[in-house]
């Protein structure tokens, strides 16, 4: 087996254990947590993502472009090492200025969720999480994808743990929850400085912060738009719907982000061989035809999770959530268009052009803010889940017109991603009732599109044959 169909299975474990894990988990959590506190948590949760952002400065993004780049493995050490001590110094400052302004702010400004406790606690996990991301890097352009793996199924699993005991077995509600992050993130707070230890020569090097800053910071506010497409709708939704509301709302959003098993695991092993092969003879084509698997795999699941998300809410959450299931074909074009983007900004990346993702994703932010101001007041939470689906859908055609790719295609590809809310909508009209005769009705309709995809595409299964015996004969010469 070679080196990229292992990373995948590997990557796609890391992925898959813990969403699914979790993913089983809802029933217990929408039993011993309602919708107001799923609200709360999801707010804070989207508050701290900006903080993370802010932290990390994309430079996580240079680690994994000129890793590459620089031979020497002192080079190497020192680039991680002085990586870290920027954004060491970053989250400080933001630990510092959040306790300073934070509860001011939540005061002046009304905001549903009280500073004291979670806010509170929300910002402190966020600054020991901080360090998550250079180990995970590490592993990644080290293509150490099975130790990738087991450190973050690890987290996952004592995470789950520390759950089970605070909220079920306490029942505490949702401040068990706060808790059980802080009893996981502390021990990984740990392991994530003697990982950084291991692998990076601590320093300051003014020369390579200033080459890193120069590469990560366009992306900057690119990262920051990108947030903004994602999470703006929690944000207005706060100021206009009820926190139950919200909770409906993200625990729909989490079953469509279901779809991110299939992005996030794909993607990770196809970043690498886009930087690694960008100037190659068989650059274009090869990342065509991975560029092709990859988008289909996307599609299929997002039809399934869409068509089945009627019984997956019926069965896995509790009575008050069962509503939520109608949002999740709307929440899934934005995901897939998100799938997409991921390939488009990885193109555009291995060209250097990071200046034109971060512009484009600031555009995508704008709209996304722009729609959900004025369509929430007005439509709440279904306003607020198209507001995504065209916010993202916008971004991917810029990215797709910007790309400078050979034989480059989008028709057929958004043809394919209107269809699934189209059809799953229709489905759910004709036949109301979960039903064994409507769950294989569902899966007849799942091989249909399947074929339309591959006949669209004009995807054959013998591509996958020519994609992995092309990596053998790289890893043979």
């Amino acid at each position: 087996m070679n080196k990229l169909l292992k990373n995948t299975v590997y990557y796609s474990i890391g992925e898959v254990c813990p969403r699914i894990i979790s993913f089983f988990l809802l029933p217990i959590y929408t039993h011993f947590l309602s919708p107001t506190d799923y609200g709360i948590l999801s707010y804070t949760n989207t508050v701290m993502l900006f903080l993370v952002a802010l932290g990390t400065l994309a430079l996580n993004s240079f680690v994994l472009r000129y890793y590459f780049i620089w031979n020497s493995e002192n080079d190497r050490r020192k680039l991680i090492g002085s990586v870290v001590s920027v954004i060491l110094l970053m989250n400080l400052l933001i630990l510092g200025l959040a306790f300073t302004f934070l509860p001011q702010l939540i005061e002046k400004y009304h905001v549903q969720v009280p500073w004291d406790p979670y806010f509170r606690l929300a910002v402190i996990l966020n600054f020991l999480d901080s360090f998550s991301i250079l180990p995970l890097v590490i592993y990644r352009v080290r293509q150490d994808a099975l130790t990738f793996v087991k450190l973050n199924l690890g987290k996952t699993l004592l995470q789950v743990g520390f759950n089970l005991f605070f909220i079920v077995y306490l029942q505490i509600g949702l401040i068990g929850y706060y808790y059980s992050m802080l009893c996981t993130y502390i021990p990984y707070f740990c392991i994530y400085l003697y990982i950084i230890k291991k692998y990076a020569t601590f320093s300051f090097d003014l020369a390579k912060i200033k080459e890193g800053l120069r590469f990560s910071l366009p992306l900057l506010p690119g990262a920051l738009a990108y947030l903004i497409l994602s999470v703006s709708d929690r944000i207005i939704l706060e100021r206009n719907v009820p926190m139950a509301e919200i909770g409906i709302y993200n625990v729909a959003f989490t079953m469509a982000l279901a779809l991110n098993i299939v992005i996030q695991s794909g993607y990770k092993a196809i970043e690498p061989e886009i930087f690694k092969r960008y100037g190659a003879t068989d650059y274009f084509s090869f990342i065509k035809k991975l560029q092709s698997i990859f988008f289909i795999a996307i599609y299929v699941v997002g039809m399934c999770i869409c068509l089945f998300s009627q019984e997956a809410f019926y069965f896995m959450t509790g009575p008050n959530f069962h509503e939520g299931y109608k949002l999740v074909p709307l929440l899934i074009v934005g995901v897939v268009m998100s799938g997409q983007n991921v390939i488009y900004s990885g193109i555009l990346s291995a060209e250097k052009r990071t200046k034109i993702i971060g512009f484009i994703t600031l555009t995508g932010g704008i709209l996304s803010i722009t729609f959900n101001l004025a369509l929430i007041p007005v439509g709440g939470i279904y306003a607020a889940a198209i507001s995504s689906a065209v916010s993202f859908t916008v971004m991917n055609t810029l990215l797709y017109k910007a790309m400078h790719f050979e034989g480059k295609s989008i028709y057929r590809e958004s043809l394919c991603v209107v269809v699934i809310p189209l059809l799953v909508y229709t489905i759910f009209y004709i036949f109301p009732k979960i039903s064994v005769v409507t769950f294989f009705i569902k899966l007849l309709f799942v091989l249909l599109y399947v074929i339309c995809c591959f006949k669209l595409l004009g995807f054959k299964l013998t591509d996958l044959k020519v994609v992995f015996l092309t990596l053998i004969q790289k890893k043979i010469s």
